[in-house]
């Protein structure tokens, strides 16, 4: 046998095989980066989708109350950015009395603002809902970043807030903002590589 042909025959080399090791980590490196960003970008989209879709829940439930039930005069959606959550809620600005047949509801245009005294659960599966790993909710340098949307029958109209919360774990009060400013829900992926936002105009459009 041949120089040549024995050292065929003994195989790999040290080096080669330090190769095959280092390409092969970084191949692995690639592979693991690139799946966690599909990951998030894919929570971000179904995330915005479910905010959306959230808040014209809370509208269609506004309009439907006109002619439903008595105890409520509004609902709305609060978003908690401290902690990722979001909640649908009833307006209910006075304790609601089961022997009186209708709710003493303010004039829309006479609710300036609203705590947390004056809201509930519309249902324990839409209050407090966390966002999806991956996704938060992201502050805005405009200061449109919506806190507040709350949606007053017949129309509905439509009150919107950027400030305050309604959660009983801060029990300052949100003010509405002027019936000309748009507000709009921001959301980012936790490494901040990707974003969306949901619109929501003082008319009552939501859209992405």
């Amino acid at each position: 046998m041949t120089t040549r042909a024995r050292e065929k025959k003994q195989g790999f080399t040290l080096i080669e095989v330090l190769i095959v090791i280092v390409i092969s980590a970084i191949l692995a490196t690639v592979a693991i980066t690139y799946n966690s960003v599909s990951r998030n970008q894919i929570a971000l989209s179904v995330e915005t989708a479910k905010v959306e879709e959230t808040l014209l829940s809370a509208k269609n439930l506004a309009i439907a109350s006109y002619v439903g039930s008595p105890a409520t005069c509004a609902y709305g959606v609060a978003f908690n950015v401290a902690s990722n959550t979001y909640s649908v809620f009833a307006y209910q600005p006075v304790p609601y009395d089961p022997s009186t047949s209708t709710l003493p509801c303010p004039d829309p245009a006479d609710v300036t603002a609203i705590g947390p005294d004056q809201i509930t659960a519309y249902s324990p599966g839409t209050w407090e809902v966390p966002l999806a790993n991956g996704v938060h909710f992201a502050s805005s340098t405009n200061g449109d970043a919506l806190i507040i949307a709350l949606f007053y029958p017949p129309g509905p109209a439509t009150l919107l807030s950027t400030d305050g919360s309604v959660f009983a774990d801060s029990p300052a009060s949100s003010t509405f903002l002027d019936p000309s400013t748009p507000t709009k829900v921001y959301l980012v992926t936790a490494d901040g590589k990707s974003s969306s936002t949901v619109l929501v105009n003082p008319g009552g459009q939501i859209s992405l």
